[in-house]
Order: C-alpha cells, then sequence, then structure tokens
C-alpha cells in the first residue's frame, strides 16, 4: 500500500510520499476534498499546504479519512 507523511513545515502542513510531492491529479483530488470539507489550504509554489492553524488530530482524521484503503498515512 502506498504511504503518505503529514509534516508541519512552518506555518503549513505539508502531505508528501516517501519520494517527494504529490502528483498534480492527487493534489487536485485533495483540493476538491478540502473544498468538500472546509478545511483551509493554500497552493504556495504550486504546492498544497494545510493551515498550521489546524491542530494535529484534525489534519490526520481528515487525510486518513481521504486516503482510506489506498495509502497508509504517518506523521513525520
Amino acid at each position: 500500500m502506498d504511504e503518505r507523511i503529514v509534516r508541519l513545515e512552518g506555518e503549513f502542513w505539508r502531505i508528501r510520499t516517501y519520494t517527494g510531492e504529490l502528483s498534480e491529479s492527487e493534489q487536485n483530488e485533495l483540493k476538491e476534498y478540502f473544498d468538500e470539507i472546509q478545511l483551509p489550504y493554500r497552493i504556495i509554489a504550486g504546492r498544497l499546504c494545510v493551515s498550521g492553524g489546524v491542530d494535529r488530530e484534525a489534519i490526520f482524521e481528515r487525510v486518513e479519512h481521504f486516503y482510506e484503503g489506498r495509502a497508509e498515512v504517518y506523521p513525520f
């Protein structure tokens, strides 16, 4: 199963693979999901970033829900 890493980098949560950035299509799916659940995010340098104001439990719960059955989600 694929793996995704959620990490707080400065003021934003980032979601990546172990080998690098998410594909554009996967990033677009996440944007649609975050819009649907009204999770605040921004696109910075072409990459999806979730506000660091979202607490750790909330971001992990939502990202794990998105990837359920597709990837394991790990903190870094």
